[in-house]
């Protein structure tokens, strides 16, 4: 598994992911490039889902982490639909944003061998997780940079 802790370092390609806060499913979402989908969440915070543009929305600054799934199928839009809808079965989110599914979406969605497979591939370690720091994590790394380079201003004489 992919472990990271920024945003920058996620990869261009199509996911299914989930979002957690301390304790629930908060988010399910697709995205035929994870590392723009995300940057509209926690960055420019202009995804439908951040902006309140719906009755319920996502605070990202609640989300401590991002975990994410691929395979090569979801460069097939239809079938990534299909895989989020398994996906929200499993995941039961809090939040979902999913409207307009494509007809063969919904059509592989009543083929259980499709679903077993989906199933089968989210109930496995997923491709990548992302941890969300939070301000007081970003505060004390910080503090600890800022004497790491008292430190060497001291031994350096600058």
């Amino acid at each position: 598994m992919i472990k990271l802790t920024t945003i920058h370092k996620l990869p261009s390609v199509p996911a299914v992911y989930v979002m957690f806060d301390k304790k629930d499913v908060a988010y399910v979402g697709i995205s035929e490039k994870l590392k723009n989908r995300l940057v509209q969440h926690f960055i420019r915070r202009d995804s439908s889902v951040t902006t309140g543009a719906s009755a319920v929305s996502l605070n990202p600054d609640r989300i401590a982490e991002v975990v994410w799934w691929e395979s090569p199928e979801f460069s097939n839009r239809s079938i990534l639909e299909a895989a989020e809808l398994v996906a929200f079965e499993i995941f039961n989110p809090v939040l979902r944003s999913r409207g307009g599914i494509r007809s063969e979406a919904n059509n592989l969605l009543k083929d259980e061998v499709f679903k077993e497979r989906y199933k089968k591939l989210f109930s496995e370690e997923p491709t990548g997780k992302l941890l969300i720091p939070k301000l007081s994590d970003a505060l004390q790394k910080i503090d600890e940079l800022e004497k790491r380079i008292e430190k060497l201003e001291r031994q350096f004489g600058e």
